[in-house]
């Protein structure tokens, strides 16, 4: 139950919660919730798995190859649409601790003195911090559950549009995060922060790009 006490802690308190996770809680609290802010929204996708294929909306105002594309991307997704969430989960886990290790690296080298373990305690309730949309999430895999096209697609921009302001908040996050463990300024933590970030969206588009790719050129014909 302490996760949920913290994660309210997070929400409601930010600044001070993140003190108290740093003095209180260990590096097995935080791997704890790292590993629940992986599996739970998994969890809940696999839950939307569940419904029905439905093709892409309006691919007729699409030129006819990006039409095709799309088509074919949204059918590769609906086949792998059990398998995609488990590696979800391996996939983002890798990328937190990818993210941790290039923000110890570059704090370490801008003065700071604090051990690697202590971040990843905070990375993990930062993760943590993702778990406020799965309501909305939860509501949008019941919508494809019941095939109700409409209110799930007005319910999935609700969540695309949750999900960019809650990884922006997580970045924030993580700037106090850094700047608390390793008694650096604000602007050395931004610097320890933003690099490693960028550095792991570009790697996220680049793995979307290429599934997309592999995805159409799997099902094009012999």
């Amino acid at each position: 139950m302490f996760l949920w006490a913290d994660l309210v802690e997070l929400v409601h308190h930010p600044f001070s919660a993140l003190r108290l996770i740093g003095a209180r809680r260990h590096l097995g609290h935080g791997l704890v919730a790292l590993a629940v802010s992986v599996t739970l929204p998994a969890a809940v996708s696999e839950l939307g798995a569940l419904g029905p294929y439905r093709p892409p909306a309006n691919l007729g105002t699409l030129p006819s190859l990006t039409a095709q594309g799309a088509d074919i991307y949204a059918r590769w997704v609906y086949q792998h649409r059990f398998a995609l969430p488990i590696y979800g989960i391996v996939l983002t886990v890798l990328l937190w601790l990818a993210a941790a290790g290039l923000i110890h690296v570059i704090a370490r080298a801008l003065g700071g003195r604090a051990d690697f373990a202590g971040l990843v305690k905070l990375v993990g309730y930062v993760a943590l911090v993702g778990l406020v949309i799965q309501p909305v999430n939860l509501i949008d895999a019941l919508l494809k559950l019941q095939g109700n096209a409409r209110a799930e697609l007005s319910v999935g921009q609700l969540a695309g549009l949750l999900s960019v302001a809650i990884f922006l908040w997580q970045n924030v996050l993580l700037v106090l995060a850094t700047r608390e463990h390793y008694a650096i300024s604000t602007e050395r933590a931004i610097a320890a922060v933003v690099g490693p970030i960028g550095a792991v969206v570009v790697l996220v588009l680049a793995l979307i790009i290429f599934a997309i790719v592999l995805a159409i050129v799997g099902q094009q014909p012999a």
